[in-house]
């Protein structure tokens, strides 16, 4: 079973950033393209947490000039995925424990809200059939017809078309802009524990009450969703030999 970006997922208005892997960039101007080529290896851990590098080395990978590169990193920077180094380049932002729960609690709170907008104002025929059929993917990746690629784009489509039918532009931006750093945390944690995986039933549970009308359910299910991907997020985390050997440092004096 094949999961391709599909007519519902590219009329969007925000995207995932999993659902734009391949596509046609010809249209966008040298700073968007570098933007999302950036952006693409930071999230699939091309560029590792905590790596750095230099515009020069990003411009000459590229072969373009230093100046697109220099203005996607100061968005980048104000996506908070890199760090300016004083006369050293820049480097990837490290996943750590504090933020990843900040992030997973941020998406809780906003896909929550979005799951019961939608629900409430009633989502497209066509939005509908499409938030089905990726509901079993993950039958389909239990059964081992799918891939984690896979999975992981029908999930980010499936709640990015929540996201998208709230009527609300600006928590949709800010849902799908949460989902493109969560990808980051989810593949490091598939790199750590590939076992992991949601539960077959999850996005059907969220499904029904959206088909159904019902925002206080679908709420209810969509924040259910987000709260097990945060424990199993950072449990996984917690067992990296990253964390385990890490110096503790002594409490302040009270």
């Amino acid at each position: 079973m094949r999961v391709t970006i599909h007519p519902v997922a590219a009329g969007m208005r925000h995207i995932p950033a999993a659902l734009l892997i391949g596509e046609d960039e010809s249209g966008l101007d040298r700073t968007n393209q570098a933007y999302r080529a950036i952006r693409r290896q930071i999230i699939d851990l091309t560029l590792a947490p905590g790596s750095s590098f230099t515009e020069a080395s990003l411009a000459q990978q590229w072969g373009i000039s230093k100046t697109p590169v220099r203005e996607a990193l100061a968005r980048l920077r104000r996506d908070g995925l890199v760090d300016a180094l004083p006369r050293a380049g820049y480097v990837v932002s490290p996943v750590t424990l504090e933020d990843t729960d900040d992030l997973c609690g941020l998406r809780t709170l906003l896909s929550s809200e979005a799951a019961a907008a939608a629900a409430s104002h009633g989502l497209e025929a066509s939005a509908i059939e499409r938030l089905e059929e990726l509901g079993k993917v993950p039958f389909a990746r239990a059964a081992g017809d799918v891939d984690w690629e896979a999975a992981v784009q029908a999930a980010m489509e499936f709640e990015g078309i929540i996201a998208n039918s709230g009527r609300n532009n600006r928590l949709g931006k800010a849902i799908v802009d949460v989902l493109d750093e969560l990808e980051r945390v989810l593949r490091l944690v598939a790199l750590i524990a590939p076992e992991v995986a949601s539960p077959p039933g999850e996005l059907g549970a969220i499904f029904e009450p959206l088909r159904a009308g019902d925002a206080d359910g679908a709420r209810q299910a969509m924040h259910d969703r987000c709260e097990r991907v945060r424990r199993d997020v950072l449990q996984v985390l917690a067992t990296s030999a990253s964390v385990s050997r890490a110096h503790i440092a002594m409490p302040p004096p009270a």
